[in-house]
């Protein structure tokens, strides 16, 4: 297991999320889908993998703010 830190871009904070290393590896290579990689993580995890590989990542709080205008 490895555990990765993703910064959010707006609050600067820090999310730490523990994955399987092998399976980080393959996502990293873009050997498969993020959800049917990472199953047993939970969205919010997801989403800071994702944003771990892609470089850009909201926390929930942040997004929750920036998107709200859209949601309503």
């Amino acid at each position: 297991m490895k555990t990765i830190e993703t910064q959010c871009r707006e609050c600067r904070g820090t999310t730490q999320t523990e994955v399987d290393e092998t399976q980080l590896e393959r996502y990293m290579q873009r050997i498969g889908l993020l959800q049917n990689m990472f199953p047993e993580h939970s969205a919010e995890q997801r989403e800071a993998i994702l944003g771990y590989r892609g470089g850009y990542y909201l926390c929930p709080a942040c997004w929750d703010r920036v998107f709200a205008d859209e949601e309503e």
